[in-house]
């Protein structure tokens, strides 16, 4: 497992909704719970901007004919 360089920020988060995450995620702290929302949402953007790389190329050429036709 590699090391990853952490920083001590100081935030103002809602308490209530931190306990919420912490228990949606199983999260031990409330720092890793941050951090896991902020991966999360980090690989959801890289999605995001393939997808929109993907329909800028022209989308992708269904060779079986198996996608519904386009409206």
């Amino acid at each position: 497992m590699r090391r990853v360089a952490l920083t001590r920020t100081n935030l103002l988060l809602e308490t209530r909704k931190v306990r919420r995450l912490r228990k949606a995620l199983r999260s031990r702290s409330n720092s890793e719970a941050v951090r896991l929302v902020i991966n999360e949402r980090l690989a959801v953007e890289a999605g995001l901007r393939a997808l929109r790389k993907l329909r800028k190329s022209g989308g992708i050429d269904d060779v079986f004919n198996r996608a519904p036709a386009k409206r």
